[in-house]
């Protein structure tokens, strides 16, 4: 089962940000998670929320701002002093940067307000200058965002994000052409992990930090976690030997 950094290394440095990705990799991890926004001028940039406010010392929209702008924000002293001057990455940067390392790109697309199409566009064509598509999963609330990838380049991966499990889950994947699905932990989740595997749906499973969670993941076979604490993961499940 693979073990997935959830904003990279969240629980220990900022999320989001090249200082996460960079700690996140001094583990035996298999992937790392990140969210995409746009800005002003159309350039996808690693941040989870729609405005800057609660991981910078800026506030306002992140589509409001230039890459420029946007790099003149404090990314890392919210979480803690020793992290000031951290700057909210592009995806061009991840890219360079993951290129050699061997490590599976989870890439959240957020809803975005405009350009939707350029936006995905310029994503696709930044996977494809660098050459990664064999390296990256794209997935997204907003699954109809799915589909318009596949018609744009039908080789890549994709995955249903979802907090429930959605109606006929296997046959909504195939509809929407996503090739797996990203689930949040839960009771109720639980009882179709081993169902959608066994029918051919790749489940990863988010939300999981505790190690009788990541057991029961691996029991249903679930083919990934993706978990803010890493460390921990691999230390009790690779350490150990228990997987």
């Amino acid at each position: 089962m693979d073990i997935i950094a959830h904003r990279g290394n969240k629980k220990y440095t900022p999320e989001n940000t090249m200082t996460a990705f960079y700690s996140a990799c001094t583990y035996p991890i298999d992937g790392i998670e990140f969210d995409l926004q746009s800005t002003k001028d159309n350039i996808p940039v690693v941040i989870h929320d729609e405005k800057i406010d609660r991981t910078t010392n800026g506030r306002g929209f992140v589509h409001s701002f230039t890459l420029r702008e946007l790099k003149q924000f404090d990314a890392g002293s919210w979480f803690h002093e020793r992290f000031r001057g951290e700057k909210i990455p592009t995806f061009e940067e991840v890219l360079q940067w993951s290129k050699d390392t061997g490590l599976t790109l989870h890439v959240e697309l957020k809803k975005q307000k405009l350009k939707t199409k350029s936006f995905i566009d310029t994503c696709l064509n930044l996977i494809n200058d660098y050459d990664m598509s064999n390296s990256v999963v794209i997935s997204t609330f907003e699954h109809s965002y799915i589909e318009y990838v596949k018609e744009k380049k039908p080789t890549i991966r994709t995955a249903l994000l979802t907090k429930t499990p959605p109606f006929r889950a296997t046959l909504y994947a195939k509809k929407r052409r996503a090739n797996a699905i990203h689930i949040r932990h839960s009771y109720q989740s639980t009882y179709y992990y081993k169902r959608w595997a066994k029918a051919g749906l790749p489940v990863r499973v988010y939300n999981v930090h505790r190690l009788k969670d990541a057991l029961k993941c691996f029991r249903l076979q679930v083919e990934a976690i993706i978990t803010d604490d890493p460390k921990y993961m691999t230390e009790v499940l690779r350490g150990s030997s228990r997987l």
